[in-house]
C-alpha cells in the first residue's frame, strides 16, 4: 500500500512539472494604466482571442436578429392600428417600445464591452510580440480576425442606429394614436382655382345701379413643412393670376353744379343723362405670401385656416362706358338759359364717355383670409382641398372723384370711391406632399 501511493505520488509531481513548462506567463499595462497577467498553454493564444471576442460577438448578432424581428412586428402592429383607439392596443405597443428601448441600450452596453476586450486583445498581441512567444505570421493572422470582429462591430452599430430611429418612429406613432402629438407634415406644392362675385360696394354713387359679376383666380404655390413641432404652422408664397369686372348702370339722372364757362362768366351747368353704363375689366398677377394653420397631410382629413397678403401688378385692363347727356347753362346775372352753343358745350344726345379712360394703379394690396379642408387620396401623396375665401383691397384700384366734382364721362362711377371690389370665392385644389 505505502509503495502504491508512492507511486502516485510521483506521477502527480511529473505531471505537474510538465504542465508548468507548457503554460507560459505575460505581464504588462494597459493604456489606462491597469496591470495585466496573461497565462496560456502554448499554441493556444488563439482559442484566447475566440473566446473572448467570439462569444459576444455571436451573442450580439443573434440579439440583432431577434430585435430586427421584433421591430418588423411591431411596424406591422402600428399599421393594423392606423385607425384604431383601443385603449388596450395602444398600451401594448407603448410597452413593445419601452422594451426596445431596454433591449437598444443593453445591446450598447455589450458593444461597448466587447469593443473594450478587442482593444485589450491587441495589447496581449503587442506584448506577445514583445515576449516573442509567438511566430510573427501567427500574430498577423490574430490580428486579421480582430480586424473582421472590429467590422461586425461597426455593422451592429448601424443596426443599433437603425433600430433607435425605429423605436422614434413608434414613440410618435403611439403619441398620433394617443392624440397626444401631430403626426409630421411635410413641404407641400399645391394649386388652387378659386371662382366668386366681386362687389363694388360703395364705389358707384346713388342712384347708380351696381352690378354683380364674377372673378376668376387661379394660382401655384409652394408650402413649408411646419415651422414648429408642437404648432401645424407653416408658410405658402406662390404666384397666380387674378381676372374680374366693375360694372354699374343708370337710367336717368340730372344734377346742377356751379361752373365758369368757355368766356369766364359764372354760370349753372344742367346735365341730364340717359341709358348710362360702365364696364371695367381687369387683369392681375398675383403674388400670394399667407400663414397656413393646418398643413395637408397623407394619412387623414385636415381642416385648414390661411391668414395673408397678396401684391397684385395690374398686367391689362379695359374700360367701356356708354350713354347719352343734355347740357344747358343757366346765367343768373342775366335770367338766361342757353342750350344749344357748342362754343359752350351746351347741346343735346351728347356722348358721354368719348375718349375717356379712367386713371388705374399699377399695384394694388389685397388681404385675404379662407376656411377649408384637405382630403388624402387613399394610398397617394396627392390630396384635394375645398374652401371659402375672401379677398379685401386695402389700396385702391384707381384714382377716385370728390362727390363735389363727379360727373359720368369725366370720372368712371365705377371708380368713384377708389374702386375696392370685395371678393368673396369658393376655391378648389390639389395639394402634392413633397416627402
Amino acid at each position: 500500500m505505502k509503495k502504491l501511493l508512492f507511486l502516485f505520488l510521483m506521477i502527480a509531481m511529473a505531471a505537474t512539472t510538465y504542465a508548468q513548462t507548457q503554460l507560459s506567463t505575460i505581464r504588462g499595462k494597459t493604456k489606462d494604466g491597469k496591470r495585466v497577467k496573461i497565462e496560456y498553454y502554448k499554441g493556444n493564444v488563439e482559442d484566447v482571442i475566440q473566446s473572448i471576442s467570439y462569444e459576444g460577438l455571436d451573442e450580439l448578432q443573434a440579439r440583432v436578429k431577434q430585435l430586427k424581428a421584433e421591430l418588423d412586428d411591431a411596424n406591422k402592429e402600428v399599421k393594423r392600428l392606423g385607425d384604431a383607439s383601443d385603449n388596450d392596443e395602444l398600451k401594448r405597443l407603448r410597452k413593445k417600445v419601452t422594451d426596445f428601448e431596454k433591449e437598444s441600450k443593453a445591446m450598447r452596453k455589450q458593444i461597448s464591452d466587447l469593443n473594450k476586450d478587442i482593444t485589450d486583445l491587441n495589447l496581449e498581441i503587442d506584448q506577445l510580440r514583445i515576449g516573442a512567444n509567438v511566430d510573427t505570421a501567427e500574430i498577423a493572422r490574430y490580428k486579421a480576425t480582430l480586424a473582421d470582429k472590429e467590422r461586425a462591430l461597426n455593422e451592429m452599430d448601424g443596426v443599433v442606429a437603425a433600430c433607435n430611429v425605429k423605436i422614434d418612429q413608434l414613440n410618435q406613432e403611439v403619441k398620433i394614436l394617443k392624440g397626444i402629438a401631430r403626426p409630421p407634415a411635410s413641404p407641400v406644392i399645391g394649386l388652387e382655382v378659386g371662382m366668386g362675385p366681386a362687389f363694388i360696394g360703395k364705389n358707384a354713387p346713388e342712384p347708380w345701379a351696381k352690378d354683380v359679376n364674377w372673378a376668376k383666380m387661379f394660382d401655384v404655390y409652394f408650402g413649408t413643412a411646419n415651422l414648429t413641432e408642437s404648432f401645424p404652422l407653416s408658410v405658402e408664397a406662390g404666384v397666380g393670376i387674378r381676372n374680374f369686372n366693375m360694372s354699374a348702370g343708370l337710367a336717368e339722372s340730372s344734377m346742377t353744379m356751379k361752373v365758369v364757362d368757355a368766356d369766364g362768366d359764372a354760370s349753372q351747368a344742367i346735365y341730364t343723362f340717359r341709358d348710362l353704363s360702365e364696364r371695367l375689366t381687369l387683369t392681375y398677377l398675383d403674388i400670394p405670401v399667407r400663414l397656413c394653420f393646418g398643413q395637408p397631410l397623407k394619412d387623414r382629413v385636415v381642416v385648414y385656416a390661411k391668414l395673408g397678403l397678396t401684391p397684385s401688378l395690374k398686367i391689362a385692363s379695359s374700360f367701356t362706358g356708354e350713354g347719352k347727356y343734355d347740357l344747358e347753362g343757366y346765367y343768373q346775372q342775366w335770367d338766361v338759359t342757353l342750350d344749344d352753343v357748342s362754343e359752350l358745350g351746351y347741346g343735346e344726345n351728347l356722348p358721354c364717355y368719348d375718349g375717356y379712360e379712367p386713371a388705374l394703379k399699377s399695384f394694388v394690396l389685397w388681404g385675404n383670409v379662407a376656411l377649408g379642408a384637405c382630403v388624402p387620396f387613399k394610398n397617394s401623396p396627392i390630396a384635394f382641398n375645398a374652401g371659402l375665401k375672401l379677398d379685401i383691397p386695402l389700396t385702391a384700384l384707381g384714382e377716385a372723384a370728390t362727390s363735389e366734382d363727379f360727373i359720368p364721362g369725366t370720372h368712371a362711377a365705377v371708380l368713384s370711391q377708389g374702386g375696392k371690389a370685395i371678393i368673396p370665392s369658393v376655391e378648389l385644389g390639389l395639394v402634392y406632399n413633397l416627402k
